[in-house]
């Protein structure tokens, strides 16, 4: 399940908080909606009970999104999937880990993330996610 849509790609922030709400993966939910705080089910591969289908989900997702797995073409590496959507939270600054809120150690372990920038204040007038890098051009041009 990976929620697309039509138009220029999403960026992580809007990827995710779609995902989210889709109701799609096991255990991904708002934690507490008010604060932008939600789950991630961070279950590991080498654990009792785990399910490569679906307990990588969410992280294959990601992958297929991004064009770093194709279905049928590519070898499936789910610790990839998940290394690359934990690199890409901790990169950005639209994330912020909670790590006292986040219980590993449990039968169904997951993350806490924070959102921490506001949607509002990045929409243009269109409604669309300006990008950072273009903003940041648009203002190095009209100095």
């Amino acid at each position: 399940l990976c929620i697309q849509n039509a138009g220029p790609p999403m960026r992580l922030k809007e990827w995710l908080i779609a995902q989210v709400e889709s109701g799609g993966y096991p255990g991904l939910c708002w934690e507490d909606r008010e604060k932008k705080e939600f789950r991630i089910p961070w279950k590991h591969a080498a654990k009792q009970h785990y399910r490569q289908q679906e307990d990588a989900a969410l992280f294959k997702a990601w992958a297929i999104y991004k064009g770093k797995y194709h279905e049928g073409v590519d070898k499936a590496d789910p610790s990839v999937w998940k290394t690359r959507l934990r690199c890409a939270l901790n990169k950005s600054i639209d994330f912020k880990e909670v790590p006292d809120r986040s219980h590993l150690d449990i039968s169904e372990p997951y993350k806490v993330y924070q959102i921490v920038t506001d949607v509002s204040q990045e929409t243009g007038p269109s409604g669309h996610l300006r990008s950072r890098a273009g903003v940041g051009a648009a203002l190095a041009l009209s100095l």
